[in-house]
């Protein structure tokens, strides 16, 4: 054999063993994305872990329908967990992708998941105008079973704008497509849909039936987040015929699924009724039980509309038990909370029907009417109410003076508790439009004249490839537009989790990685309790998070980086960073003229957190932020 022979073979073998190595690794991507999906409902911390790990891996051997169906899942994982604006962040992610890549079905996946969000946040238009997309290149391939999820969220959306007639008609074109795809568990979730019809015509036994044909197969797929879904309409319909029985055992069967499914939206309506049952049946004990249940929970919950109903049942029954401050404080948070939930509620439904649907003049009318009746009917209620409390009133006057002076003086003081408390929500509404105002200068002034000095920057380096200079100015400007939008997030939430601080700044390391393809970055998060950041220690920490990320980007020549999200019964919020880079003496990265590490200390010391740096040369360098719960 010659030399030349065998120097092919050499070449042929490796090439060989490559290709089985990659298409190893799209096999895991697959495998990921499959196992995210399978375990969405059941373990979504796990789901979340395997749809990220995909990512990662998709990037790292540069799959591209892998990593578009990577982006898809993760925007699913933050959708069931009711993080919408990072779900919309990852659909559109993975409809781009699949538009350079001409992949119909992906387009159309993406399409209808976008829509659905847009749907779960109350923005018809834009949810509509989603699935009417997604319809197209489903069509083209004759996609059955998502043209059919397509037209069951179409029904959903014209059931939220009670357009029955077409609410009908698009749930039945979805039964006809899942049958055509054979899909038997997407029948249930119709089932469960046109339920909502037959209650709304009040038709209790026909929803109850049909929500129970939905369980049968929920149980059979283990679907634990509709189970308690189904099981939640099931006992609302039999509280509908007044059997108060199987109403409980359903309430409780939801609660069961609900947690199983870590759905703590749905857990804090289904408790707050559970309470309410209780409490019109004369059970104040449970009644308390559960409404405290749903309480404890309530920060967690997304719904501004389930969180004052909660609220509003447990005010009435600490007002039961003689616990008035609380009562009072409650009830007052209760009128904010739904005079804003109705102003929004009104203004988008009338903007939607109007432009959109075209709802009669006369039907916007009626429902003005029915406002002003009810609104009558309060007024009445809030009178006879007052004269009651007046006869009552004089009534204790006539038969003991002595309950006067008594009488006065709780009710001063009750008085100056509500004035009180008005004037404290008043200050707290002046500081949060405030913060609003700032971030809205900062958007729209700064903001955009980054963006004109960025973009004739581009404009020049096109002409001028050459001048490193320019380079450095255009990228120091992209950078400064990413550390204002970080800034207007912080201002424009009034409180900030852990959970979205940790995805906010997972963003920001993954639009850092793209331009720094030789790094691998782990993440790891374990955070054990859902804590609350104001918005300038979230400002702060992620000024400290974003610094020492960078100096791993920039400086470390690090090839792997590992970021650690995760909190105790002693701390609100740690993060940890660990690169292999190149390190330095801790003395030097001190010494006088390095700002960078200074600026990270004073900024953790401004918000009370503790800050940690161990680094030697050749060996790498971690960086400890702890953000502890002074509480403890």
């Amino acid at each position: 054999m010659t030399n030349k022979n065998l120097l092919f073979l050499i070449l042929l073998f490796k090439f060989g063993a490559c290709a089985m190595a990659l298409n190893g690794d799209t096999t895991k991507v697959k495998a990921l994305n499959d196992a995210c999906f399978e375990n969405l409902y059941s373990d979504i911390v796990l789901a979340k872990k395997q749809a990220f790990g995909a990512m990662q891996l998709a990037k790292k051997i540069n799959y591209q329908i892998g990593l578009a169906g990577a982006y898809n899942r993760i925007g699913v994982v933050y959708d069931v967990s009711g993080n919408f604006d990072s779900a919309l962040c990852f659909y559109k992610k993975s409809y781009v992708l699949n538009l350079e890549l001409k992949n119909q079905k992906g387009q159309g996946s993406a399409l209808s998941n976008i829509g659905l969000t847009y749907w779960n946040k109350g923005d018809y238009h834009n949810a509509l105008n989603s699935f009417y997309s997604a319809i197209k290149p489903l069509e083209a391939i004759k996609h059955y079973h998502y043209l059919g999820n397509c037209y069951n969220n179409i029904g959903l959306v014209y059931n939220d704008l009670r357009n029955t007639p077409k609410s009908r008609l698009n749930f039945e074109l979805a039964l006809k497509n899942y049958v055509l795809a054979g899909r038997e568990y997407e029948k249930a979730n119709v089932l469960c849909n046109i339920a909502m019809i037959y209650a709304r015509e009040n038709k209790p036994n026909t929803a109850i039936l049909m929500n129970q044909q939905a369980i049968k197969i929920y149980l059979n797929e283990k679907d634990n987040y509709n189970l308690g879904k189904c099981f939640h309409n099931i006992a609302d319909e039999y509280r509908a015929v007044k059997n108060n029985t199987e109403a409980i055992a359903s309430y409780l069967k939801a609660i069961e699924y609900h947690k199983l499914s870590n759905n703590k939206t749905g857990l804090g309506e289904s408790l707050m009724y559970l309470s309410e049952l209780y409490l019109n049946l004369g059970n104040i004990g449970l009644a308390q039980k559960y409404v405290e249940e749903a309480f404890i929970i309530c920060k967690d919950i997304e719904s501004p509309k389930v969180q004052s109903n909660i609220y509003f049942h447990y005010a009435l029954i600490k007002q039961k038990l003689g616990e008035y401050k609380t009562a009072a404080e409650y009830f007052m948070k209760v009128k904010y909370m739904r005079d804003s939930i109705f102003r929004d509620e009104t203004s988008q439904l009338i903007a939607n029907a109007e432009a959109q649907y075209g709802v009669e003049k006369k039907e916007s009318e009626n429902k003005q009417l029915q406002q002003r009746n009810k609104i009558q009917e309060l007024q009445i209620a809030k009178d006879q109410t007052e004269i009651k409390a007046r006869k009552q009133l004089t009534y204790g006057v006539m038969v003991f003076g002595i309950l006067i002076v008594i009488a006065g003086f709780l009710y001063y003081r009750r008085r100056q508790i509500m004035q009180n408390l008005i004037a404290q929500n008043l200050v707290h509404e002046a500081e949060q439009q405030q913060r609003i105002s700032i971030s809205h200068d900062l958007h729209d002034n700064v903001g955009a004249q980054l963006s004109y000095i960025v973009t004739n920057l581009e404009v020049i380096q096109d002409i001028v490839p050459d001048n490193k200079r320019l380079h450095s100015i255009a990228d120091m400007s992209k950078q400064a537009i990413l550390t204002l939008r970080e800034t207007v997030w912080a201002l424009n939430h009034e409180s900030i989790t852990t959970e979205a601080f940790a995805d906010k700044f997972k963003q920001y390391c993954l639009k850092m990685l793209d331009f720094n393809a030789n790094i691998h970055c782990n993440f790891h998060e374990n955070i054990k309790t859902s804590e609350v950041l104001k918005p300038m220690q979230a400002l702060n920490l992620f000024r400290i998070c974003q610094e020492a990320f960078s100096n791993a980007v920039r400086h470390s020549k690090a090839t792997k980086i590992e970021v650690y999200f995760y909190n105790s019964e002693f701390s609100v919020f740690d993060f940890k960073i660990e690169d292999n880079g190149v390190g330095f003496k801790e003395a030097e990265g001190l010494a006088k003229g390095h700002f960078g590490l200074q600026n990270m200390q004073a900024r953790a010391k401004d918000i009370g957190a503790e800050f940690y740096m161990n680094s030697e040369p050749n060996e790498g360098t971690t960086i400890i932020i702890n953000l502890l719960n002074h509480a403890h």
